[in-house]
Parts: structure tokens; C-alpha cells; sequence
């Protein structure tokens, strides 16, 4: 039995990892497909649960890389991306006897008012999802416009299977996550540092971590958001004080077990603390909304003041937010895994199954589909060739006005 898994960037991975691991529990032989040329997957954990590793310039190098040997082929990737690759897998696969079965998922946080991720993903046989709001929200999505997809509560997926933390009483090491691109205005940089200061003199004795995204030196998914004060601010502010203050690149799995206390304003990782019974504070003093993707905390009860924060007060975790967001069990997982294995064998019995029709399609949605036609993973406003198109576009306008 083997799995095709295809991914590109950081909680991805994550999830690809917690994913990969049950794979291997169920007797499956993984290969891995990048869709980041530059990453070095041989240093990450999901590397333990890996058989093969390959790193694609183009979606046209995956194409040489799918085969009938796969049974089951998941998808931990962003968007559109789901189309581009779906595109691929039924050429592919179009002339085929039988073909794998396609399982897709939300890597963490899920938002019950979009159904953009729904959208994207509805080419999958199966869709993996998290939270039990957001199952009833995609149930709907996908009855409604009659999409053949079926969803799976596998619940939050992450690689800590086998690994048992102990419960802190008392609080050493304390990481506050950062996230690029949210609360990164110089006066919001200046409000968090003011607190970071207060917080290491009123508690001398405790190490604080500033957790980075992704890992130093590799692209993520949010790296387009970062700016340079934006590290120039926490490496000055790192290194204005003492060694007990530091930043760290780095996997979850391995940092969590170190840590008592974690802090943030919105990150997939307060799910992984509370999983893992970690101490947990989300920060409340910019209020709540989409743009700081802290709405699904709203009724959690971990939403607290920098003040609260200072004076220790860490609240204790809605027990009914917490089951419809921190469901963890390899189980679920593994079932989804036999069903999907079953449905493949079943080809044999009773023919090829159909490839599902997604909700995207080029008659209705053209500009999703452009990649047919036009090379859009290559180009930014730095490329030349583009630098032309934009100035093509401004004079038209010119012309026009």
C-alpha cells in the first residue's frame, strides 16, 4: 500500500505529518512531493514517517511523479492550488483502470463564514475537517450545490500520537508566538514590546521564547507579509535585554514539550498547546476580528488582557469550545484511512470511480482557470515580463482616462 502525499509550506507539513504518521501505523509506504524546491524536508519530523522525498520546480514535474502504485493521494495545500493539481491528476489518471483516492483537509483553523476552502477543496473524494461548527457549515456548502465530496470530522491533526507531556504547575519557559503580516504596525510592535518588558522584569526568573514563523532561511506561507522592521523590531528588542528573552525558528512538536506557558493573538499552535495541556492565553487588547484571525477564540475564554497576562491570571479554557475545536484522536484518522483503502480496492470489483466534479469550473470561474494556459506560479510585479504587462496596463488606462 502506498501514499502520494503533496505540500508545500510550514502547518502544512504539520498537518501532512500528523497525517503521514498514521499512514505508517496502518501499514502504508509514503512518498513526498514538495512543492517548495527550496525546503529540506530530511531535517523536519515528518522525515521519520517518509519512504521517498521529491522536490517539483513545476506542477508539470508532479505529473511525471503520480503513478498507479498510489492508492490514496492527499493534499495539504492552499487554495487553488487544489485546482492546478487536480487538473493534473485527471490527465494522469484519465485512461487509468482504477485511480487513487483523493483526501484533502484544513490544517487548522476553520472559518465558519467562508466557503472559499470548501470551494477549492470539493474536487476531493474526501475532505478532512476539524471543528464541528465548521462540519455542519461545509455539510451544507457541499448539499446544497449537490457536490459529490464527503466531509470527515478526523478532527485537528498534528504528530503528537505517541508523545505524553506532563502538566506544569509552575511557569519557567513562556512562548509568545508572533505571527508576519498581523500586529505588525510599528505602534502595535511597540505596545507588544512594552508589555514583553514588563512581563521579563516582573518575572525574572522565567525564559521567554519568541516563537517565529516557519524555520530560518525557508520560505512560508505567509512570507510575502513579512517586513523587515518586523524582525529588525524583535531581534533589537531581543537583544536589548538579557538571555532569558530569545527568538526560535523551529517545529511545534519539538518546542512545545519544553514550554509551560504559551501565548499569542491568533495561531494553530493554541490548539496544539491545548491538545497537548499546555498553559494558554490568546491576547485581547486589538480587539476582535477577521483581520487578526482571533474570531474563533471569541468564545473560548482564553481571550485576556497584556494586563491579565502580567498579573498571571490565565484563565481556564471553555470546555465547550474546546471539544468543537480540540477533537485529537489518531482513530478518526485511521478510519478515514481503511474507508478511503476499501473505496480504492473496490475499483477492482466494480470499476473506476468516477472523478469528482468540483464546484470551480472554467466555464464559471474562468480567471481560476487561467493557469491552463498562462504560466502564474513564475511571476511577480519583480519579474521583467511582468513589469511589462503592468505597464502595458497602466497606459491603457492612460488612454482611456
Amino acid at each position: 500500500m502506498k501514499a502520494l502525499i503533496i505540500s508545500d509550506y510550514d502547518s502544512r507539513i504539520s498537518w501532512s505529518c500528523g497525517f503521514a504518521a498514521r499512514l505508517k501505523v496502518n501499514g502504508f509506504s509514503n512518498t513526498f512531493v514538495s512543492l517548495n524546491p527550496n525546503d529540506n524536508i530530511d531535517s523536519l519530523r515528518i522525515y521519520r514517517y517518509l519512504d521517498e522525498i521529491y522536490y517539483v520546480q513545476s506542477l508539470q514535474e508532479l505529473s511525471t511523479l503520480l503513478s498507479d502504485e498510489f492508492s490514496l493521494v492527499i493534499l495539504a495545500v492552499g487554495g487553488t492550488m487544489h485546482l492546478k493539481i487536480y487538473d493534473i491528476f485527471q490527465a494522469v489518471y484519465f485512461l487509468s483502470e482504477i485511480r487513487p483516492i483523493l483526501i484533502s483537509g484544513f490544517n487548522g483553523i476553520e472559518d465558519v463564514s467562508d466557503p472559499e476552502g470548501v470551494f477549492c477543496r470539493s474536487i476531493s473524494d474526501y475532505i478532512c475537517v476539524n471543528n464541528s461548527d465548521f462540519y455542519e457549515y461545509a455539510s451544507k456548502i457541499l448539499k446544497d450545490r449537490n457536490l459529490s465530496s464527503q466531509l470527515f470530522r478526523t478532527g485537528f491533526i498534528r504528530d503528537y500520537w505517541d508523545t505524553e507531556f506532563e502538566k506544569a504547575h509552575n511557569i519557567t519557559n513562556v512562548m509568545f508566538i508572533l505571527q508576519p503580516g498581523i500586529l505588525d504596525h510599528h505602534k502595535q510592535l511597540e505596545h507588544l514590546g512594552m508589555w514583553l518588558l514588563d512581563y521579563s522584569q516582573r518575572y525574572p526568573k522565567r525564559n521567554i521564547i519568541l516563537k517565529a514563523r516557519g524555520r530560518k532561511g525557508i520560505e512560508h506561507v505567509n512570507s510575502k507579509h513579512e517586513k523587515n522592521y518586523f524582525h529588525d523590531f524583535w531581534n533589537d528588542f531581543c537583544g536589548n535585554l538579557d538571555s532569558r528573552v530569545s527568538i526560535v525558528y523551529g517545529e511545534m512538536e519539538d518546542i512545545l514539550p519544553n514550554v509551560d506557558l504559551v501565548i499569542s493573538y491568533t495561531s494553530t499552535s493554541l490548539l496544539e498547546a491545548l491538545i497537548v495541556g499546555k498553559k494558554t492565553a490568546a491576547i485581547s487588547d486589538f480587539g476582535i476580528s477577521k483581520s487578526i484571525g482571533n474570531v474563533y477564540l471569541s468564545d473560548s475564554n482564553l481571550l485576556i488582557s497584556t494586563n491579565d497576562v502580567l498579573d498571571d491570571k490565565i484563565p481556564e479554557v471553555n470546555l465547550n469550545w474546546y471539544q468543537r475545536w480540540c477533537c485529537y484522536n489518531g482513530d478518526l484518522v485511521d478510519e478515514l484511512i481503511d474507508r478511503s483503502y476499501k473505496d480504492f480496492e473496490a475499483q477492482y470489483k466494480h470499476g473506476k470511480l468516477n472523478f469528482i466534479d468540483g464546484y470551480y469550473s472554467e466555464k464559471n470561474h474562468p480567471y481560476l482557470f487561467r493557469f491552463r494556459y498562462f504560466d502564474t506560479e513564475s511571476k511577480s510585479s519583480s519579474d521583467p515580463g511582468m513589469k511589462n504587462i503592468l505597464n502595458r496596463i497602466k497606459i491603457f488606462f492612460k488612454d482611456i482616462f
